[in-house]
């Protein structure tokens, strides 16, 4: 999961709200809605825009390749050697918000060897002209399972990710919140759904 400082920890979470990673996972095991999974959190830095964007875009982005490189190539790698994972494509996830899930998004259509799962909850669908859409479109591949929401944020352009999804058969969990920004907030309350369906028992 990208933004790694806003996943656990409300007093390092930008805006001072985490997504509560760790409630969601035990609330989820103990309504058996969701499996046990290793969550890796990799914080962001300076770099994050061009980190997590696969064009220009307009404002410096550009260097989601080698970042989704190196999550693939050495990050996983080293996970799988260290910790007793199950390393196929699919149970290995990928999710992140905003540009976090966009570049996860860009991450199951480049690397889908590598990555089943998919989750984009408010996904910067908007960036370069919503240039992933037409991407996704032309995928010669697509994860397993895509989760996408979004709340009143970029609706229209994400519901034409979603839309594209769809017409390329792609196993999909579409969410729209009414009313809900594009916050950590919201993101939290949205994130026990998500990771039901992205890593529940199966």
């Amino acid at each position: 999961m990208h933004d790694g400082q806003n996943l656990f920890h409300d007093d390092e979470a930008f805006a001072g709200v985490s997504w509560d990673v760790e409630g969601a996972m035990d609330g989820g095991a103990a309504d058996a809605l969701i499996g046990e999974a290793i969550v890796v959190g990799i914080d962001n830095d300076a770099d994050r825009i061009w980190e997590y964007t696969p064009t220009d875009g307009g404002y410096g982005g550009g260097g989601a390749d080698a970042y989704v490189g190196f999550v693939a190539d050495e990050l996983k790698p080293a996970i799988d050697r260290d910790f007793h994972t199950l390393p196929d494509r699919d149970h290995t996830a990928i999710v992140g918000s905003s540009l976090g899930g966009l570049v996860s998004i860009y991450a199951g259509i480049t690397r889908a060897d590598t990555f089943g799962v998919v989750g984009a909850l408010s996904p910067s669908t908007w960036w370069d002209g919503t240039w992933i859409i037409a991407r996704v479109s032309a995928a010669a591949t697509l994860p397993g399972r895509i989760y996408v929401d979004s709340g009143d944020d970029d609706r229209d352009d994400t519901a034409r990710l979603a839309d594209a999804l769809r017409t390329r058969g792609a196993n999909l969990d579409y969410v729209v919140a009414p009313g809900q920004q594009h916050s950590e907030v919201y993101w939290r309350r949205r994130l026990p759904g998500a990771l039901a369906f992205l890593v529940g028992p199966r």
